[in-house]
C-alpha cells in the first residue's frame, strides 16, 4: 500500500471518531451556556418582580440606591461561589473587578449579580476545555506511540504545556475570558437599553438568548480549533521523539481549497507552523499530518503495519537483520562479554580516575581500545532511557546519593568519563536513591543487537549530557538529561 493512502485511511478513521466526540463536547458547552442563561433570567425576573410597577421600571427607579440587605446577600452568594466552585485565578480576578466597580444602585447590583453567574459559567467552561484538551493530547501521544513506537517520558507534563501554550498570540484561556468580556459588555448595554425603552422581561430574555447564542457558537468553534492545534502539536512532538524529520499534510474529508493545495506535500518537522503548513489552517479545520520519510524501508514498514504488524515487531526484525550484519572480531566479542561479566566496575573505576587512557596499565589500555572499537560497530538506540543508582548498602547512603546528585548541575553539561549503562523503558528498582532519565536518546549503543542484554544500552566513554531538571522527592533524586 502507498504511504499516502495508508495514512489517509488511518487519519480519516480517527477524524470520524473525533467528530463523534465533538457532539458530546457541543452538548456539554450548550449545557453550561443554558445554565448561565437560566440563572441570569432568574436575576432579571427577580429584579422586575421587586421593583416593577404597572408601567414597568424606569431608569430612574433602577438607579436608586440598592438596599443594604440586597448588597449583603450578593456578597454572601459571591463568597459561596468562590468557595464551592473553586474558581480559577482568572475567575477570581474577574470577581475582584466586579466588587471594586460595583456601585450601590439597583442597576449596578443587578449587573454584578449577572456578572457573578457569568464568571461561574465561564470558569466552568475554562476547566472543561482544559480537561478535554489535556485528554486529547495524552490520547494522541498514546495513538502515535502505537503507530511510531516511542512516546514521551512525562505525558501529563507535556500535555499541560501544549494545552496552555499560545496560538496566534493568545491561549485558549485568554480567548474564553475575552468572550466573557464581550458578552458582559453586550448584556450591560442590553439592560441599559431595555430599561430606557421600558421593555418587559420576556422581550429582554429574547434578546439575551440571541447574544448567548452567538457567544456559544464562538465557544464551540474555539473548542474544535484548539483541539486540532493540540493534536497537531502532540503529533509533532511524537515525530521528533521517533526521529522523523519530515511530515506530510493530509487534506481529509470535504477539505477547503486552502487545505487541498497542501494535500500530500512534505515539510520539515522543525518548520511546522499551524495555519501555514499544518492544521488547524482555519477554524473547524479537520485535516491532519503524518510522519514521512523518503525511503524503501519506510514504505516497507507501512506495508508491515497495514498487514497487522506493530512497530515494536518491526523494530525487532530490523535489529535481528542488523545483528546478522555486525562483524565483530573475536577480541571485540570477548571485550564485550568480559565487560558484561566482571570487568565493568574495575574498568570504569580506572576511567573515572584517569581521563587519559594512555595513563592506564597496558592490559587495561588494550581492553578499553578494543571495547571502544566494538561499541563503534553496534547500532545506536533511539528512545527514552533510565539509569538507576542504589547506595542503600553504603554507610551514610543518603549523603552518598546527595554527593552523586550534586555532580549534575542544572542547565550545565556533564561529561561522563566512563562507560555508562542504561536501560530501555522505565524499569523499577525499589532501593534506588538516584534515577536518571535520558529523553530522546540517540547515541547509546544497543547491545541487544549483538545478542547481549535485551534491555541494556551502553554509552561510550566521554559521552556528554545537558541537565534539564533535577528534583528531590520522597528520598529519591530524579534527574532528567538530554544528549549533547
Amino acid at each position: 500500500m502507498a504511504s499516502q493512502e495508508y495514512w489517509k485511511e488511518r487519519e480519516a478513521r480517527q477524524r470520524k471518531n473525533d467528530i463523534k466526540n465533538e457532539r458530546e463536547y457541543r452538548r456539554h458547552i450548550e449545557e453550561i451556556y443554558q445554565n448561565m442563561i437560566d440563572e441570569i433570567e432568574k436575576e432579571i425576573n427577580g429584579f422586575y418582580g421587586k421593583y416593577a410597577r404597572k408601567e414597568g421600571i424606569t431608569i430612574a427607579e433602577a438607579r436608586k440606591r440598592a438596599a443594604k440587605a440586597d448588597i449583603e446577600a450578593f456578597g454572601r452568594k459571591a463568597k459561596r461561589y468562590v468557595k464551592d466552585k473553586d474558581f480559577s485565578t482568572q475567575a477570581n480576578e474577574e470577581m475582584r473587578l466586579y466588587n471594586m466597580t460595583m456601585k450601590v444602585n439597583r442597576l449596578e447590583l443587578l449587573k454584578a449579580q449577572i456578572g457573578l453567574e457569568m464568571v461561574a459559567g465561564f470558569d466552568e467552561l475554562e476547566k472543561y476545555y482544559k480537561q478535554v484538551m489535556t485528554d486529547q493530547a495524552i490520547e494522541e501521544f498514546e495513538r502515535q506511540a502505537g503507530i511510531l513506537g516511542k512516546t514521551v517520558i512525562n505525558r501529563m507534563k507535556a500535555a499541560d504545556a501544549i494545552v496552555n501554550s499560545s496560538f496566534h498570540n493568545a491561549t485558549f484561556s485568554d480567548r474564553i475570558w475575552m468572550y466573557q468580556d464581550m458578552l458582559k459588555n453586550e448584556l450591560n448595554s442590553l439592560l441599559q437599553t431595555g430599561l430606557i425603552q421600558g421593555q418587559n422581561p420576556r422581550r429582554l430574555a429574547t434578546h439575551l438568548r440571541k447574544r448567548f447564542g452567538v457567544s456559544q457558537s464562538n465557544a464551540e468553534r474555539l473548542m474544535i480549533t484548539e483541539l486540532a492545534r493540540v493534536q497537531t502539536e502532540a503529533q509533532k512532538q511524537s515525530f521528533e521523539r521517533n526521529g522523523f524529520e519530515e511530515y506530510t499534510f493530509l487534506a481529509l474529508g470535504n477539505a477547503c481549497s486552502k487545505c487541498k493545495k497542501l494535500d500530500e506535500k512534505h515539510f520539515e518537522v522543525k518548520d511546522m507552523m499551524p495555519g501555514e503548513n499544518a492544521p488547524p489552517m482555519h477554524p473547524y479545520c479537520r485535516c491532519s499530518i503524518a510522519a514521512y520519510e523518503d525511503s524503501e524501508d519506510y514504505e516497507a514498514w507501512l506495508d508491515f503495519l497495514d498487514k497487522g504488524g506493530t512497530t515494536e515487531e518491526w523494530n525487532r526484525l530490523k535489529n535481528e537483520e542488523k545483528s546478522d550484519k555486525i562483524q565483530l572480531t573475536e577480541d571485540e566479542k570477548r571485550a564485550l562479554l568480559e565487560y558484561k561479566s566482571f570487568q565493568s566496575y574495575k574498568i570504569n573505576e580506572l576511567l573515572r580516575n584517569n581521563s587519559d587512557i594512555n595513563s592506564l596499565p597496558e592490559e587495561e589500555k588494550i581492553f578499553v581500545r578494543t571495547l571502544d572499537s566494538a561499541l563503534s560497530k553496534i547500532p545506536k538506540y533511539q528512545g527514552n532511557l533510565l539509569r538507576t543508582i542504589d547506595f542503600s548498602d553504603w554507610p551514610n547512603s543518603q549523603r552518598k546519593a546527595d554527593g552523586y546528585a550534586n555532580e549534575f548541575v542544572l542547565d550545565e553539561t556533564i561529561i561522563i568519563d566512563q562507560y555508562w549503562s542504561t536501560s530501555k523503558g522505565v524499569g523499577y528498582n525499589k532501593n534506588a536513591n538516584v534515577k536518571i532519565y535520558i529523553q530522546n536518546a540517540k547515541n547509546g549503543r544497543d547491545i541487544s543487537s549483538v545478542g547481549l542484554d535485551e534491555k541494556e544500552v551502553l554509552y561510550e566513554r566521554k559521552s556528554q549530557f545537558v541537565v534539564i531538571s533535577k528534583v528531590f522527592q520522597d528520598g529519591i533524586w530524579n534527574i532528567l538529561l538530554e544528549e549533547k
